[in-house]
């Protein structure tokens, strides 16, 4: 794999100082939205007569369209700017919302879905954002603080949706619609633009929907390709853990309803602190390389054990070990990958990444559950322990990024 590109090659005509606080505020609005409406979706469905395998169709239906999309879109980012594709996906996620409260059978369900999953696949297009105004020693961190926006959203956004949803679980959508419309309205007065003209891809608009045409053979002989597969076999584990910890926790530790969200909001500050301020400190001392290598065996030590334990003390402990890993692999490899690109391909290769995530959180949360179902809870957190080992082995062949070079600028 091709070394990272020095920074002495960065255009001058970078922003001095990135607007990652306006960017984390938009991510973890739009993302608080998201976690007010999905954990009452199966309740929401239930009422319409939508049964359980409609229901995870529905739930699969935005991860797929992220999947297509997010390529797409992060290569029309790099033709015409980042600031309008999150724009776009602001606005659709907002529509989003609206199909849904509005709807009253599976299809209405269905669409709202859809439309939500390619809108959410503007999350590759903030990184290329990231990564337009950051250097290479702030990287790590610039996509950690997008890591954090997820991690605070999830764990806000269901609480506040229990909060509104008691009269009418129609109530948390509508100010979903409503809270990101006015973050779009936000955005688009203290967003700026990230990706100067002089930098911007100029391929023909006939070409910027070529990656969903060949996007198996991107995810798999692409020259990052070894990045998206220690992402694709990341989250794939982390999906896995996301479907079953409820019933396993339920079903080892006696926990309900208010014990399982307590564990997730746990889980959930953990991953955010880590994303959010313990990768500023690491990545300097440690470099992106190893912090992936060290997440991913924090992350096995982590899931392997954790339902063989009836201790609640230890599994406290194997959670928190699962968040820390995970929160260090994540921005380490949208980090990495960045480096290893060109400024004009920023958003088509995190894009891809996008995509190898969607796609394993497409097939993860299945294997989970049939692993779950027919061998038990102790072999399902295993398997993703062994799963998370096995994403050590693409990172072989993966070069370390270099240092900044002393004495120059940083952007």
């Amino acid at each position: 794999m091709p070394s990272v590109k020095s920074l002495e090659q960065a255009p001058s005509n970078k922003p001095q100082r990135a607007p990652l606080f306006v960017l984390f505020l938009t991510v973890f609005v739009d993302l608080l939205g998201f976690g007010i409406v999905i954990p009452f979706l199966p309740i929401y469905a239930q009422r319409l007569n939508v049964g359980a395998a409609s229901v995870g169709l529905i739930l699969s239906a935005y991860s797929l369209m992220q999947f297509v999309c997010a390529p797409i879109l992060g290569r029309i980012s790099d033709r015409v700017g980042r600031r309008p594709v999150i724009m776009l996906g602001l606005l659709g996620s907002s529509l989003s919302y609206l199909i849904y409260g509005f709807a009253d059978s599976f299809s209405g369900l269905l669409v709202s879905r859809a439309v939500h999953g390619a809108c959410a696949a503007t999350i590759s297009t903030a990184m290329a954002y990231v990564a337009d105004t950051t250097g290479v020693t702030e990287r790590a961190h610039g996509m950690g603080m997008i890591g954090a926006a997820f991690g605070l959203g999830f764990v806000l956004g269901p609480a506040l949706g229990g909060l509104l949803g008691h009269s009418s679980l129609r109530t948390p959508v509508f100010a979903a619609a409503a809270l990101t419309f006015a973050n779009l309205i936000f955005a688009a007065m203290a967003l700026p633009e990230s990706h100067p003209i002089s930098t911007r891809s100029h391929l023909q608009w006939s070409g910027l929907l070529k990656p969903a045409s060949i996007l198996p053979y991107q995810l798999t002989r692409h020259r990052l390709s070894p990045l998206f597969w220690v992402a694709f076999l990341g989250t794939f584990a982390m999906a896995g853990f996301e479907t079953t910890f409820a019933l396993m926790a339920r079903q080892l530790h006696g926990y309900g309803a208010y014990g399982v969200g307590g564990l997730l909001a746990f889980a959930g500050i953990v991953q955010a602190f880590t994303q959010g301020y313990l990768i500023r400190k690491c990545v300097p001392r440690s470099g992106e390389l190893n912090l992936i290598r060290g997440g991913l065996i924090a992350f096995a030590f982590g899931m392997a054990p954790m339902a063989s334990f009836v201790s609640p003390v230890m599994l406290l402990v194997t959670l928190a070990l699962l968040s820390l890993g995970y929160g260090f692999v994540s921005p380490s490899v949208a980090s990495l990958i960045s480096k290893c690109s060109e400024g004009h391909q920023q958003g088509e290769v995190l894009g891809l990444n996008q995509s190898a995530l969607a796609l394993a959180r497409i097939c993860g949360p299945i294997a989970g559950g049939v692993v779950y179902q027919r061998l038990g809870a102790p072999a399902a957190y295993f398997g993703g322990g062994l799963v998370a080992i096995i994403a050590l082995l693409p990172t072989l062949g993966i070069e370390p990024a270099p240092e900044a070079p002393k004495g120059r600028p940083s952007r």
